[in-house]
């Protein structure tokens, strides 16, 4: 069975964005690492480390949920495939599959599945190879492990 390296961040859904990442910066000492300005900021302790361990998105509305998504650290795409394969197999919901483009870490194979509750969860593994066009995209994890690092990487024919 694949294992999970580490937590690597977790996502919130917040009212007020300014208030909270004032919070976290002033409060906790995290470093804005980069945003999407009014919608969505990343956090980290160490840029060095992780390119973010919290993001902050805009949308919260009520009582609705707060957490966005927990996500897991994996060591390879292939691992990434293997917990795919498992969910499927135990009934696990998959909610998507994508490859997100982040500037200095790379591409990652992530595949997002819901827990018993219906939250939503991230397993992925970096991508060490990839194009420039830094966009994310939809993968297939029913192929094989070369062809998802190709979809992700943006390096194949038809990872559009």
């Amino acid at each position: 069975m694949p294992t999970i390296k580490g937590l690597s961040h977790v996502v919130l859904y917040v009212n007020d964005l300014d208030k909270m990442v004032a919070f976290y910066k002033d409060v906790l000492g995290l470093v804005k690492y980069r945003e999407h300005p009014g919608r969505m900021v990343f956090l980290t302790a160490d840029p060095n480390i992780e390119d973010h361990q919290l993001a902050l998105a805009k949308g919260r509305e009520g009582n609705a949920k707060i957490i966005a998504h927990i996500a897991w650290r994996a060591d390879t795409p292939a691992d990434v495939k293997a917990y795919y394969e498992r969910f499927k197999a135990l009934g696990v919901p998959i909610d998507h599959c994508v490859s997100h483009a982040y500037e200095e870490m790379g591409n990652t194979v992530s595949c997002y599945f819901l827990d018993p509750e219906g939250n939503r969860l991230e397993i992925y593994a970096l991508v060490a190879e990839r194009d420039s066009a830094r966009v994310n995209r939809p993968l297939d994890l029913d192929k094989s492990v070369k062809e998802i690092v190709a979809q992700a990487s943006g390096l194949s024919a038809g990872s559009h």
